[in-house]
């Protein structure tokens, strides 16, 4: 999936989130990336609720089964839908 850095604003390929632990490094300016955090916990938040919301109102499903499906959902999801839509930040440390 290709991005801008948020350094050079160059387009990069950026790793999917499972490809590395903590960052990575920019091809062209060697800059520390790593998706934005908020963008992670905001796009499953909004998943997770959405697609238990539905189960329990529309399927009449347990509320603890309905939670597990979802986020067991959006982890399979997440690398075709979401992990192109969140944000590069550079990495302080």
């Amino acid at each position: 999936m290709t991005q801008r850095c948020p350094h050079c604003q160059i387009e990069i390929d950026a790793p999917t989130l499972n490809a590395y632990e903590d960052s990575f490094v920019c091809p062209h300016c060697a800059a520390t990336l790593s998706h934005s955090q908020i963008d992670i916990f905001f796009y499953a938040f909004c998943f997770i609720a959405l697609v238990s919301l539905l189960l329990i109102t529309i399927g009449h499903i347990n509320t603890f089964i309905a939670l597990v499906i979802a986020a067991v959902s959006y982890r399979f999801c997440r690398g075709k839908l979401f992990e192109s839509r969140f944000r590069l930040i550079r990495c302080t440390f």
